[in-house]
């Protein structure tokens, strides 16, 4: 499907955009987030997973990879992202004590589910095996988590949208953000509540759709940190993502 490409396409650009940044040392975190993503993105593609699958033995350990990398992007949002548009309530709760818990115990039940599952031979998103109950709750376990992250984020990145004495730029970010990690959310409902039935075109439109879009949130907040950073004295934005 097209979409799937330009969704590749997107974060590819972005994070190549990023690259020079990440080599001085320059917020490396959303860099490897949009590698991340990318990787992500690429291996949703069969022309891209079926090889890159073969390679790590044709048993769908590639799909497992895509799982990790989701639950990588989503740490970092919750641990940059969040401390970005000052929402320490959210960071605590994706990154704190408690964050780390989960996405612990998330990433444990989906190796375990991996591994109980039958998988003998490559194939893309585990079409091939989505009448396996083991199968069916790996991907459950994904969605609850990523629904567990953008529940924490999208509402102070909204608020941080509708602020008026917010710039511009950083107000378009975070709207970005809350809009793209909104339809992610939606999506993982939508999925949750009719198990083992697919919502055919939806089933694409929205993740890649929610992948572009939040691209390009990341991408503006980067070039927010570039403005904020020829001013002074510095804002919240400016410090975190002028880190080092």
């Amino acid at each position: 499907m097209i979409l799937q490409w330009i969704a590749l396409g997107v974060s590819v650009f972005f994070a190549l955009l990023r690259l020079p940044g990440a080599v001085r040392g320059e917020n490396r975190e959303m860099f490897f987030a949009l590698i991340l993503l990318a990787a992500a993105m690429g291996l949703s593609i069969p022309a891209i997973y079926l090889p890159v699958d073969s390679v790590l033995g044709g048993v769908n350990v590639a799909n497992l990879l895509i799982r990790y990398c989701i639950f990588a992007v989503l740490l970092i949002l919750g641990m940059k992202g969040a401390a970005a548009f000052n929402a320490p309530r959210a960071q605590r709760l994706i990154a704190g004590p408690v964050g780390l818990a989960v996405v612990g115990v998330a990433s444990a039940a989906v190796a375990v589910l991996f591994v109980l599952s039958d998988l003998p031979e490559s194939s893309t998103a585990l079409a091939a095996y989505w009448d396996q109950d083991t199968v069916n709750a790996y991907g459950d376990i994904s969605r609850l988590y990523q629904a567990y992250v953008v529940s924490c984020l999208v509402p102070p990145l909204f608020l941080c949208a509708a602020d008026s004495a917010r710039r511009p730029d950083i107000r378009l970010s975070a709207g970005l953000l809350s809009l793209g990690l909104g339809v992610v959310f939606v999506h993982s409902l939508l999925i949750l509540s009719v198990w083992n039935l697919q919502l055919v075109v939806w089933d694409r439109i929205l993740p890649y759709s929610a992948v572009i879009v939040i691209s390009i949130g990341l991408a503006l907040i980067w070039n927010s940190r570039r403005v904020a950073k020829r001013r002074a004295p510095q804002g919240s934005l400016a410090k975190v993502y002028g880190s080092r």
